[in-house]
């Protein structure tokens, strides 16, 4: 995560050379668009990762936008692609560890007649899962 740094320069802290490289470049880029290099700090510490921070640097190289709304916009859609994948994967990490827990060796077995997706229903029985005989007319 970009912080500030306790000396009072407006430089992020970084603990990955990585990062720093990234950060380096996206300023780089950044300032040879003609804007300020705080601009850069600011988004980076809206970016967050490496990863991000070097997809901006490729727009900004390849791209070249006119405007900083146009640069901004496309911050704000790595952002948002970033956020969806780290959703997407918690939601996976969720659900295997919901299916871990449905198969673990100690569960109990279902009794007949449970909702365990046998045969043995309303729906079997020739009821209705609305609620009424399937056979009535409205």
């Amino acid at each position: 995560m970009a912080g500030g740094r306790t000396d009072g320069s407006r430089e992020p802290y970084f603990l990955d050379d990585d990062r720093e490289r990234a950060y380096r470049s996206l300023v780089r880029a950044v300032t040879n668009l003609g804007y300020p290099e705080e601009f850069a700090y600011v988004m980076s510490g809206e970016l967050r990762s490496e990863g991000a921070m070097r997809r901006l640097t490729s727009y900004l190289v390849n791209a070249r936008p006119a405007s900083p709304e146009e640069i901004v916009d496309e911050m704000l859609a790595i952002v948002q692609n970033r956020d969806a994948w780290v959703e997407h994967q918690m939601r996976e990490q969720s659900n295997a560890r919901l299916t871990q827990w449905y198969n673990r060796p100690d569960r109990p077995e279902p009794e007949p007649g449970d909702a365990d997706g046998s045969d043995e229903g309303p729906a079997a029985q020739g009821g209705s899962w609305q609620g009424g005989d399937a056979n009535q007319d409205n």
